[in-house]
């Protein structure tokens, strides 16, 4: 099963600096910008980034995440890139501060790649065998990387996310949610309640679901408060829909086209997140791939 590229892995590469170079800023793009500044916002919290171990899956050519940081002067205390593509130090970030903190992994399948083990009673992380890590990640991201793997290829890289995390470590997780429809490079859309069973049985907390982006025709209907109604047709006269689509998704996450998950090693007990069905009771197919069936564990 590949996607209508032919591609069981797709290496899809989303261009920040080419988008403002044309000058069209997609409703992906403007996506991707508030998916890292969330991270930003967490890190930033307590001063979190000062000791923050940042572990960036899928991190892409450009290092966005790691840009944004270094823009917002919050330096994390190690940044862990790992892509499929080939990396490189931006020149941005091509400092002598920056090349103690930066790691990069090129070529590298997190799914496979990374491992942990013991050392002395002590987790280590290694990275394709050739690198340890004494502290585990305090943050994990994995932003726009699902779609483009397999089911099965998904279901190991949801596990070994989990396997990296220690008990105050969060995992940020987005992707598009499939609604009969996908994108031509992508592989392995999954619905939203698919995923949400997948996360809750793979033993993930799920500390919140944010809409990322959503279409006008499924965010309409379901905006029903007069007061969002307000605001809503308000802001419509003025944006465009690239825009617009981002402002209310993340009230929505269930009518979105994309979310973002927000993810805890455990389920805590005060956790009110036990609301997605049982896989026989979710709508099939699962996801976009032929082979939805293999993203049941």
């Amino acid at each position: 099963m590949a996607n209508a590229k032919g591609k069981s892995i797709d290496k899809t590469h989303l261009s920040i600096d080419l988008a403002e170079e044309r000058g069209i800023i997609h409703r992906d793009y403007i996506a991707h910008c508030f998916r890292w500044s969330h991270v930003v916002k967490h890190l930033y919290k307590c001063n979190r980034y000062k000791t923050a171990v940042v572990l960036d899956i899928g991190c892409g050519k450009e290092l966005p995440l790691m840009k944004m940081l270094y823009s917002n002067k919050l330096i994390p205390a190690k940044y862990i890139g790992v892509d499929v593509n080939k990396l490189s130090l931006p020149e941005m970030l091509d400092r002598d501060r920056l090349r103690m903190v930066v790691d990069l992994y090129e070529k590298c399948d997190a799914a496979e790649d990374l491992t942990v083990e013991i050392d002395d009673v002590h987790p280590v992380l290694f990275v394709k065998n050739d690198r340890f890590y004494d502290m585990l990640p305090d943050v994990v991201t994995c932003f726009e990387v699902l779609e483009h793997v397999e089911p099965e290829h998904t279901v190991r890289l949801l596990k070994k996310i989990r396997e990296v995390m220690h008990d105050d470590s969060y995992a940020f997780i987005s992707t598009p949610c499939y609604n009969g429809s996908a994108a031509a490079n992508h592989v392995n859309e999954i619905t939203y309640l698919a995923l949400g069973t997948l996360i809750q049985e793979l033993g993930f907390g799920i500390e919140g679901v944010y809409g990322t982006f959503a279409s006008q025709k499924d965010i309409e209907p379901v905006i029903n408060d007069s007061f969002f109604n307000t605001i809503y047709q308000s802001l419509k006269s003025y944006y465009d829909s690239n825009v617009l689509s981002t402002i209310f998704a993340p009230i929505y996450p269930e009518y979105s086209r994309n979310c973002l998950w927000v993810l805890t090693a455990d389920p805590k007990e005060d956790q009110d997140w036990n609301v997605f069905p049982k896989w026989d009771e979710l709508k099939q197919p699962w996801t976009s791939s032929k082979l939805w069936e293999e993203l049941k564990p």
